[in-house]
């Protein structure tokens, strides 16, 4: 504490100028020192405490319980040459990103005037982020609260809070704590994310919807949620996702992410920074499948440390893969995923409300209710990403056919032979339907 209050004072005496700020503690307000709290946090963080500050500094947000009068960059730690803040871009959100990694701001809360630095420092292992707040009067005594409650006004302030994510894969990146070195996108539309679209039996439905509720009401309740999407390819498992993401877009901060990123320290670290938040990860067993198998076994490792509560419990989890028998037992135990959903088969009464989604053709409609094709669909107990395909090839092969159109013999042959396609080895994996994330 001391010596912060002795690197100021050296700072200013090395521009030749007086601070904005009084170096002492003012021994009228009864003050027997200053109040000081500084706090590490990662680049995302600072980032978005700068972000904020400055949009309070020039107008651009307004906040109930924090205002800013004084906002300047230092050219670095090293060399504190006050100078204009760098602005590189505009956010989403109409904010703008600056670029320098030392700042200096003063602010009023609760009643006293505080000063905050923000300062990137370079160290030996690596860059060291920091948030640190001092009150010189006799009033400014609160500087923990007024920290933690500016570093939750930036990161709902963030043009990441509440949206859709998607990271961008990066499998040979070594994982880190440090969430930096992902890079992510905004999701700004997702197609077919209506989950009262997707064909699935009434008890996974009500599953589903419990999880969207916990997420909504997590205010409420308190609580996360971790969920389990089982079945083979083709079972709407990423449609899923999607209806799950859409209807808490807003609601909580969604990334999606996929099982061939290893960076798992990375992708809990970065859902961590929003309250509440939704990590989804498509086909988790490639990267913590059965340990017998796997050739580095310290990402299973990490992932149950996340599971068991290194993260906070405000990070839900909606995980799929193909085939549960795949993931690590230790991994899908109950009290590490809360649900584990078998998603199989289309139900054959649903057969043909998908085909009507697919096409508007009467002709082709009319073939896909004849009793035969229903009962060799049933009897192959097909999928609805393979049905869909089926109706695409149908539409195809009349429309291919000149002035002959489609019988009822074409399309069982059609059925037959894409069935063969894909499943001519009993053992064999459906393949060609994962469109991932």
């Amino acid at each position: 504490m001391r010596g912060g209050i002795m690197r100021g004072r050296q700072m200013y005496r090395a521009l030749g100028r007086r601070p904005d700020f009084p170096l002492e503690p003012d021994p009228s307000q009864g003050l027997e020192g200053p109040f000081t709290s500084g706090k590490e946090v990662n680049k995302w963080v600072f980032d978005f405490v700068k972000t904020f500050l400055h949009a309070l500094y020039g107008g651009a947000l307004n906040h109930t319980e924090i205002k800013v009068d004084l906002f300047h960059a230092l050219a670095s730690p090293q060399y504190p040459a006050i100078s204009k803040p760098r602005i590189s871009f505009k956010t989403e959100t109409g904010l703008v990103q600056i670029n320098d990694d030392c700042i200096h701001s003063r602010v009023s809360y609760a009643g006293a005037e505080y000063y905050i630095s923000l300062i990137g420092v370079d160290t030996p292992r690596g860059i060291i982020y920091n948030v640190d707040i001092t009150g010189f009067s006799g009033k400014a005594n609160r500087p923990d609260a007024l920290r933690d409650l500016l570093i939750e006004a930036a990161i709902n302030n963030s043009m990441y809070q509440g949206r859709i994510l998607r990271v961008i894969e990066a499998p040979a990146a070594p994982d880190d704590e440090d969430p930096m070195d992902l890079e992510v996108e905004i999701v700004k539309d997702l197609e077919n994310a209506a989950l009262a679209d997707i064909f699935l039996p009434a008890a996974i439905s009500k599953e589903l919807r419990q999880f969207i509720e916990c997420v909504t009401r997590y205010e409420e309740l308190g609580a996360s949620a971790r969920y389990l999407l089982s079945g083979p390819p083709g079972t709407a498992k990423t449609q899923i996702v999607r209806s799950i993401a859409k209807a808490c877009e807003g609601k909580a901060t969604i990334i999606l992410a996929s099982g061939g990123d290893s960076r798992l320290n990375m992708l809990f670290s970065f859902a961590s920074i929003f309250r509440p938040a939704i990590l989804c990860i498509d086909d988790i067993d490639l990267v913590v499948g059965d340990r017998s198998r796997m050739s580095n076994k310290s990402v299973l490792g990490t992932f149950l440390q996340k599971l068991d509560g290194f993260t906070g419990n405000h990070v839900f989890v909606l995980a799929t893969t193909n085939d549960k028998a795949m993931v690590d037992l230790a991994a899908s135990r109950p009290g590490r995923f809360d649900q584990v959903i078998d998603v199989g088969a289309l139900e054959p009464r649903n057969y043909v409300d998908l085909v009507k989604r697919r096409t508007t053709d009467p002709e082709i409609i009319s073939l896909f209710e004849h009793p035969e094709v229903i009962d060799l669909l049933r009897e192959k107990q097909v999928v609805g990403a393979f049905l869909a395909n089926l109706v695409k090839h149908a539409v195809m092969s009349k429309l291919t056919n000149g002035h002959e159109g489609l019988t009822k013999a074409a399309l069982v042959e059609i059925i037959n032979r894409t069935y063969r396609g894909f499943y001519q080895d009993p053992q064999k994996a459906m393949v060609g339907f994962s469109t991932g994330f």
